[in-house]
């Protein structure tokens, strides 16, 4: 194995949220909506089950990135 490759790391909605590494979402309903809707683009988020059980796991290197554009002022 390489020992360069970098070890993904997989957070979940929750973790992100307590966290608190998206520091501006004031509710972890908002948080839901910008993984699963508004940036989706962004987050790429891995889904497991369905309706009410469905989990969101988010790549660590998403979510940084995604807190480097909005701090950067690149989303839209």
């Amino acid at each position: 194995m390489n020992n360069t490759q970098k070890e993904q790391k997989l957070l979940t909605a929750r973790q992100i949220w307590a966290s608190k590494r998206v520091y501006w979402i004031t509710s972890y309903k908002a948080l839901l909506k910008y993984i699963s809707k508004d940036y989706v683009d962004i987050f790429k988020p891995i889904l497991t089950g369905t309706k009410s059980g469905t989990r969101y796991y988010v790549k660590d290197e998403n979510l940084q990135n995604f807190v480097k554009k909005f701090e950067t002022n690149q989303l839209h």
